[in-house]
């Protein structure tokens, strides 16, 4: 005898009897199907459901995150149908189609669907949610642009049209709209826009790396350079000087701030547009990847009430993001904190953020001048740029204030002889500096796809050794699935060397030693360079050799070693 639902839920102790008998009760107020009255009253979640009826119903649960559709199946059913049926099709194997459904007892829909394809049905189980993240990303990119381009081509022309302002339905106009909001869907940093002879190449900047996304044909590049340009606020008739602009849109419900700058080239404008999510919440210093050892560095530095912390690293590797978590921390309504930035990428609830604008003479200098005045007890200053801003913020440290910064520099260590060189005196610096963060970003193996391989590399094996490390026998890589677009790698993490400042090390700073006997002095206090920190997370199975070889090597460790 087939269980019920109800009991089949029971027995996996995720409903009790009065629960039971209040969606029982709902069922025969309402009639509908008692899987969706206990997801409504959020009795149960929509996958435990779908667990439940496939097992009541005896018929096979889809896991859609990890299978592979094709298009030109789903393409079978018309959109329309697929998200108001809550149906997709997966596959055809031996004239059936397989059909994941939200409710496998709709048997009209099953009956509708063999006469549209001439083909049996066959259901599976999947949630609503499961269905329409599915289908969405089979409508990937390419597939709409092309043919949202192809309903233009017989208005192509040799020659690319004089760009003019296009409005409404225009084929710009919606171009433009879709990579946008695919951008936003697949958590790009950046766009770019890029012409050539024969049109433009568009590519997404994911996880740190540029992906080729689509080619835009040349009848239609000019269309969509002016719906960027007017809504970025450029001068879409000045094609012959760069231009910098800003878009303020909400996407897929996500609030996104874009900045755009234009570039002349020979084959016409290139236009980059940088993606800030302001809605994005910020992560916990938790989740950003550090070692509990590097961890618990920072926590013991973001306790001083006065000093100066520096977050270092090349363009790309997190420095803001890493800020603003600082920034999380250490938020409370005690304290005044204030930051001067260029642009503020986050909003940040009771933190008075003031944005850079060097057209009306407010630059990180004179910002950070007039912030002082404002009672501060936290400032985060963007990035110091230049010899004024640096002795600005270092001598605010000075006098009583927790001042944050970024500065591009290689390592921790680099970052004491930038300052010296910026002309900031060693005997200041040495009273001063709290800590340095030195960080990169490193992709993260995809979860889904995650298999383990031997180590061959015999470049990543000698470096590892030069680390004074032992190789590990086995790692791992991504393989590559539909949830990670068949790159083998899902999201970042950070790699990091955290120098916290002990009586050795103002000592030697305030001496001026070199970077070298700096270097050395760290390694025998006990920190954790990039490269080792890099190791270890390669170690335990969280990104790849080539990440290393891409992000953190260094010919100098090999021959030092």
């Amino acid at each position: 005898m087939r269980k019920r639902l109800g009991d089949i839920l029971q027995d996996q102790g995720l409903l009790t009897d009065q629960q039971l008998a209040l969606a029982l009760e709902e069922q025969r107020r309402t009639g509908d199907r008692l899987g969706s009255i206990l997801v409504r009253l959020n009795l149960v979640t929509p996958g435990q459901a779908a667990d439940a009826l496939s097992e009541h119903l005896n018929i096979e649960r889809v896991d859609l995150a990890r299978r592979y559709l094709s298009p030109e199946i789903v393409d079978m059913i018309p959109g329309t149908i697929i998200l108001s049926r809550h149906i997709l099709p997966i596959e055809i194997h031996e004239g059936a189609l397989y059909l994941a459904m939200a409710d496998p007892l709709d048997i009209n829909v099953i009956d509708d669907l063999q006469r549209l394809t001439g083909k049996i049905i066959k259901p599976f189980v999947a949630t609503e949610g499961e269905i329409e993240d599915a289908y969405q990303r089979t409508r990937n990119i390419g597939h709409s642009a092309q043919e949202l381009i192809s309903r233009y081509e017989d208005d192509e022309e040799d020659e690319e049209q004089p760009e003019v302002e296009y409005l409404g339905d225009a084929p710009g106009v919606r171009l433009a709209n879709l990579i946008f909001e695919q951008a936003i869907t697949q958590k790009a940093s950046d766009i770019h826009f890029e012409p050539h002879d024969y049109g433009m190449r568009v590519r997404y900047r994911i996880d740190g790396l540029l992906r080729d996304i689509m080619e835009i044909p040349r009848h239609l590049r000019g269309d969509v350079n002016s719906r960027i340009k007017i809504m970025g606020g450029l001068d879409i008739t000045e094609r012959r000087k760069p231009q910098d602009g800003r878009i303020q849109m909400t996407l897929s419900g996500v609030e996104v701030d874009m900045r755009l700058s234009s570039l002349p080239t020979v084959h016409g404008e290139k236009i980059v547009a940088r993606l800030l999510h302001k809605s994005t919440s910020l992560l916990e210093l938790e989740d950003f990847g550090f070692s509990p050892k590097n961890l618990a560095k920072i926590e013991q530095m973001l306790r001083q009430n006065q000093g100066l912390i520096l977050v270092t690293g090349p363009t790309g590797s997190g420095k803001s993001t890493t800020l603003y978590a600082f920034l999380h921390r250490l938020n409370s309504p005690q304290k005044n904190i204030v930051t001067v930035e260029d642009p503020v990428e986050y909003r940040l609830e009771g933190v008075n953020q003031v944005q850079v604008n060097t057209k009306v003479g407010l630059t990180f200098a004179n910002g950070l001048r007039t912030v002082l005045r404002q009672d501060p007890d936290v400032i985060m200053v963007g990035e110091i740029r230049d010899e004024e801003t640096g002795e600005i913020a270092v001598r605010s440290a000075l006098t009583g204030h927790l001042v944050l910064s970024t500065l591009h520099t290689n390592s921790a260590v680099a970052t004491i002889s930038r300052l010296m060189n910026m002309g900031i005196e060693p005997y200041i610096l040495s009273s001063t500096i709290i800590g340095i963060v030195a960080q990169r970003l490193l992709r993260t193996i995809c979860s889904e796809c995650k298999e383990p391989v031997e180590l061959t590399d015999p470049l990543m094996i000698r470096y590892i050794k030069s680390l004074g490390m032992e190789p590990p026998s086995t790692v791992h890589r991504g393989k590559g699935c539909p949830l990670c677009n068949n790159s083998g790698y899902r999201g970042r993490t950070a790699v990091s060397e955290v120098l916290v400042f002990n009586k050795e090390m103002r000592r030697a700073v305030e001496a001026g030693l070199g970077e070298a006997e700096l270097m050395e002095i760290a390694l025998r206090t006990g920190i954790t360079t990039l490269a080792r920190d890099a190791v270890a997370k390669l170690t335990e199975g969280i990104t790849t050799p080539d990440e290393i070889i891409r992000t953190v090597y260094s010919v100098d460790v090999e021959e030092d070693a």
